[in-house]
């Protein structure tokens, strides 16, 4: 069993990995001050893994206590993975692969293990990252845009706006809470259209949509066509790895 850690801006995730499959463990805040004692909480009781992979876009002081905790329970290695220039099959577009968030680049990684074809992916986190990958396993580049709470804690900052939280059905709203509210989400839902339709006419052919990151739910009933949720990409793109690992 190897395990497998996802440091995200704002949660971490984990699972274990085994041959042919992965077990999603649980999530927790990503917070400095807990980590520890969250990470021994929830992973403690584990068997002793052979290794331990991890994706972080944290930071380092937060990818140091992660790899200190698991080194001092089980004394096994700790690898962070960093974006490449090709692997497993996909093609990084950055002339600097290294400058690509190792969340997108796995992610990357997951989807072509999942589908071997065409991709959009698309990642509803703090940031809003949508990345397109080609029928070849190429990406083919992305585009980053603020994340929902980001928007909202942007917007809410302005004294007008201060505390106004209120979801409405309407886009057009004659109240401020709402208006707020629909002019954050179809911001998002705006990037998301267009990205999928520039994608379309990029490949000549409709890309696969997944959809991860804690906003999906959220976003899915306003992208039109086929959707696929897939809850941990960057989880699976870990997997892959780990399957591949010594």
């Amino acid at each position: 069993m190897k395990l497998l850690i996802d440091i995200g801006n704002s949660r971490v995730k984990w699972a274990r990995s085994e041959p042919g499959r992965y077990t999603f463990g649980g999530a927790f805040a990503t917070d400095a001050s807990s980590l520890a004692g969250a990470c021994e909480s929830q992973m403690a009781e584990l068997p002793r893994p052979e290794a331990v992979l991890v994706s972080n876009v944290a930071g380092a002081r937060m990818g140091r206590l992660v790899a200190d905790w698991a080194s001092a329970r089980w004394a096994v290695p700790v690898r962070f993975l960093c974006s490449e220039a090709s692997a497993m099959g996909v093609v990084n577009a950055y002339p600097d692969p290294a400058r690509l968030g190792v969340d997108r680049w796995l992610g990357l990684i997951g989807a072509w293990r999942m589908h071997r074809d065409a991709c959009c992916i698309v990642s509803a986190g703090t940031a809003l990252t949508i990345d397109l990958l080609d029928g070849e396993g190429r990406h083919r580049g992305g585009v980053i845009g603020p994340g929902l709470s980001l928007m909202r804690t942007a917007l809410t900052s302005l004294e007008a706006l201060a505390g106004e939280v209120e979801s409405g059905n309407d886009f057009f709203c004659n109240r401020t809470a709402p208006a707020l509210s629909s002019g954050i989400l179809y911001s998002a839902v705006g990037l998301i259209r267009e990205s999928l339709g520039r994608a379309a006419r990029l490949l000549a052919t409709e890309p696969v949509v997944l959809l991860t990151g804690g906003d999906a739910a959220m976003l899915r009933p306003y992208i039109e066509g086929p959707v696929q949720l897939v809850p941990h990409l960057v989880l699976e793109g870990l997997h892959a790895v780990a399957e591949r690992s010594p």
